[in-house]
């Protein structure tokens, strides 16, 4: 009988991967505030992470056949360790952003937004982007938080993967207000 393929959707049970279990309630949901000059109190944040954090995507060249799958939908994926031991870092950058100075920067999609912060592993010096998307938490879900942190992605750069397309940078906490009020920031190049 072939296991079952291990999801992201119940953040507290570890992941088992060939028999290790990989902790993963580090990345359980969780609020932090953030106060911007655009809304007259302290907006609370709901967060959120995918299982991109800990995984990449299933490459036939690099996984073996046997690689347990954590499925995407219908895109299987594998556990990347390098992304797992950086994901521990997530809670704190992110909630790092409460600080008035942080500044993140628009994709080139212009639907989401890069943090970047410099790291040790897997190299001293290595960028490690999170890449979020932010939106105003619906009115049915408003007692609970006023705006809704999506990490959709977090992972170190690679000198052998293009560099992600990021435009001009902005103060988190202009866009935590703007998009709370239903403003769009957008940025240059």
């Amino acid at each position: 009988m072939t296991p079952a393929a291990p999801t992201a959707a119940a953040y507290s049970a570890p992941l088992v991967i060939r028999g290790v279990a990989f902790d993963l309630v580090h990345l359980d949901p969780f609020t932090f505030e953030v106060a911007s000059n655009k809304v007259p109190r302290p907006l609370l944040v709901n967060v959120r992470f995918t299982s991109h954090c800990y995984t990449e995507a299933f490459d036939p060249a690099r996984h073996p056949a046997d690689e347990p799958a954590i499925m995407d939908g219908v895109r299987r994926r594998a556990f990347a360790p390098d992304r797992y031991t950086l994901s521990h870092r997530l809670p704190a950058l992110i909630r790092g952003l409460a600080d008035p100075r942080a500044k993140v920067h628009e994709t080139g999609a212009r639907r989401n937004w890069m943090y970047s912060a410099v790291v040790e592993i897997p190299a001293e010096g290595t960028r490690y982007g999170v890449f979020f998307e932010l939106r105003r938490t619906p009115e049915e879900r408003r007692k609970l938080s006023d705006l809704e942190l999506v990490v959709e992605s977090a992972y170190p750069a690679d000198p052998a993967r293009p560099e992600p397309n990021i435009l001009g940078p902005v103060g988190f906490a202009l866009l935590a207000g703007s998009t709370f009020l239903g403003k769009r920031v957008t940025t240059r190049r």
